[in-house]
């Protein structure tokens, strides 16, 4: 947590204050955040943010407002979510304000003097100035969805990594960027195939299945306010009922501690072919 409906629901958040605040000129973070990256990315000028997602990626772009006419001046923060990063919008005056900065440890404050926040109370969030997105990710199955599948056709049946269980393969960020823990035992269940079988062995037919219910799973948990479990809650404040009745298989079936440490939920009736 948070994955990638979380994020991109993040990301929409983020440009639903940016639209409503419009510009903002001070970046700081926490006393006791341990992130080095500065943050005064215009020295002290107004800008304004715009944010995008990929996958588990979140991208905030702050443009310079005013200065040289003969083009845009631009950063961009890449910013990583953590177990429990998740972004709050928070007034001046509200008597919240003070709880918010015992666990915003990046804050961003308008032209108005309210606050867009990184809240993350177990500090694994992190940020750092990028060109562009990450290498070591791949396509993000929600929006770059033709992309996403071709790159597994190319290499389901040829690239040696896929001869690893198909369990942990849905948990690699190069191929299945933005897929976490519930995402992946919702797809795997959906697909009702063998996970503890090297993932080489799906057909081709079975492959594009994967592909397609990878898509709608993410479609299913972005349309549904994304998934509110333990320590994440939607920005926008949206019930969490519909996706738990989605819920098929997380927190739900068996499960076991896969070989990176995570739980995996599964069908029993592969239990004995783990």
């Amino acid at each position: 947590m948070p994955e990638l409906a979380e994020v991109k629901i993040m990301a929409d958040f983020i440009n639903s204050v940016s639209k409503e605040e419009g510009f903002f000129d001070t970046i700081e973070k926490s006393e006791v955040s341990k992130v080095k990256t500065l943050l005064d990315p215009f020295e002290g000028a107004v800008f304004s943010i715009h944010a995008q997602s990929r996958g588990k990626e979140l991208m905030l772009e702050l443009e310079l407002v005013g200065g040289d006419i003969s083009g845009t001046i631009s950063k961009r923060l890449q910013c990583g979510m953590g177990m429990s990063g998740n972004w709050i919008y928070i007034r001046k005056d509200a008597p919240q304000l003070e709880n918010a900065f015992k666990h915003g440890h990046l804050r961003i404050q308008s032209t108005g003097g309210n606050w867009l926040i990184l809240y993350d109370p177990r500090r694994f969030a992190k940020w750092k100035w990028v060109e562009n997105w990450g290498k070591d990710r791949g396509y993000c199955p929600l929006t770059e969805y033709n992309e996403f599948q071709q790159v597994l056709l190319e290499n389901w049946h040829t690239h040696t990594y896929f001869y690893t269980p198909l369990h942990l393969v849905l948990m690699n960020q190069r191929f299945f960027n933005g897929i976490g823990n519930y995402l992946r035992a919702e797809i795997i269940d959906r697909l009702d195939v063998d996970p503890f079988l090297p993932a080489h062995a799906l057909s081709l037919d079975e492959l594009h299945r994967l592909c397609k219910i990878t898509h709608q799973c993410v479609i299913d948990a972005y349309s549904l306010g994304g998934g509110q479990l333990k320590d994440w809650s939607n920005p926008f404040i949206t019930e969490a009922t519909n996706f738990k009745e989605w819920i098929q298989c997380y927190g739900i079936k068996e499960k076991i501690k896969d070989a990176s440490g995570r739980t995996f939920w599964y069908d029993a009736k592969w239990k004995n072919e783990k």
